[in-house]
């Protein structure tokens, strides 16, 4: 059970309950926060039991104090260390929860980490798995390539130029397809599985895919605003209302809210690349594609890309698969890196 206070005015007022089950609460708790308005600057939590778990997911959604009727001796230590002391009380104070969760957590002490592992044992994963299988094509290096990404995995794919990284995400994301040329050979052999399924099999708005800029930058005459683009990732389906919202969503999620209304093709390389991850965001995209992401941005922009990225991959967790050359980016932590060729 979790209760969340927040102090209007000098008065304490519940602002959220949850009977929910394990951490449940928690990240019902943070879609709460998606559309909630009032003040966050004096939270306070009650839960039944407080575990380190516990202790980083609240604290990362802004709490400044908690309480529990158990607590462990593990949630202690890391409020101390991250709020300062007298910041957490209890009931009962225990050594450890007894959970794989709190095993799990002990030795860890970066945030980002943690909230990754959380979410994945919580299966708030958007991602689906990519298994490649015997792959060869006739351009590149790609010869009986194998190659298994798991769900909410990070890859990035590094090579020499002319190797096919490109080729490899166009072969993934269906642009490419195992047809026979004029010359009837064969131009792709093996198979690429999404979630299980060839690409022709998936939903529509599973995959989403950012070229590199220089494609972007050639769209001259893609005369639609931002806003409209972002909308082109939202399912069809969607209410007028929703659609609306998951627009606006995303749109904040990149900073390009205040481009909305101008056109896309005016977009400086920057720009276009914020939108375009806006898109694949209004879209859910449970796997993204990312070519050289970086490459021709100047160095604030850079830096906004890799922010996004780095937030996607421990919120969302889609499955990502990004090539690049950027010495930046390669220095990432928890990415996974595969060479080509």
């Amino acid at each position: 059970m979790l209760k969340i206070f927040s102090i209007e005015s000098g008065i304490e007022k519940q602002i959220f309950y949850s009977e929910s089950k394990w951490l449940h609460p928690i990240f019902e708790f943070e879609t709460f926060l998606e559309t909630y308005d009032g003040p966050r600057d004096n939270l306070t939590a009650w839960d039944s039991a407080i575990g380190k778990a516990a202790a980083v997911l609240l604290i990362r959604l802004g709490v400044k104090k908690l309480h529990g009727e158990l607590v462990s001796e593990l949630a202690v230590n890391y409020v101390d260390s991250v709020l300062g002391g007298g910041k957490i009380t209890w009931n009962t104070l225990i050594e450890r929860l007894m959970c794989q969760t709190e095993d799990q957590l002990e030795s860890l002490t970066d945030s980002d980490e943690m909230y990754y592992l959380l979410r994945q044992r919580a299966k708030l994963v958007l991602g689906v798995p990519v298994s490649i299988n015997n792959l060869s094509f006739k351009y590149g290096k790609i010869d009986k390539l194998n190659l298994e990404v798991p769900a909410g995995g990070r890859l990035m794919i590094l090579g020499e130029n002319g190797t096919g990284k490109t080729t490899l995400l166009r072969l993934i994301c269906g642009i490419y397809k195992p047809e026979r040329d004029a010359g009837a050979e064969k131009a792709m052999s093996g198979s690429i599985l999404i979630d299980g399924k060839p690409v022709n099999q998936l939903p529509k708005y599973a995959i989403g895919y950012i070229p590199q800029l220089s494609e972007l930058q050639e769209e001259q005459n893609f005369d639609l605003t931002v806003e409209e683009v972002v909308g082109l990732g939202v399912h069809g389906k969607m209410q007028r209302g929703e659609r609306k919202v998951a627009v606006l969503q995303a749109m904040r999620r990149t900073g390009c809210e205040k481009l909305a209304g101008r056109k896309f093709s005016v977009l400086s390389g920057g720009e276009k690349q914020k939108v375009s991850l806006a898109r694949c965001l209004a879209q859910k995209a449970r796997l993204l594609l990312l070519d050289e992401p970086t490459a021709n941005l100047d160095k604030d922009n850079r830096h906004m890309v890799i922010n996004i990225l780095h937030s996607l991959s421990i919120s969302e967790i889609p499955t990502i698969i990004m090539v690049t050359h950027d010495k930046e980016l390669t220095s990432l932590k928890k990415w996974e890196v595969f060479n080509l060729g």
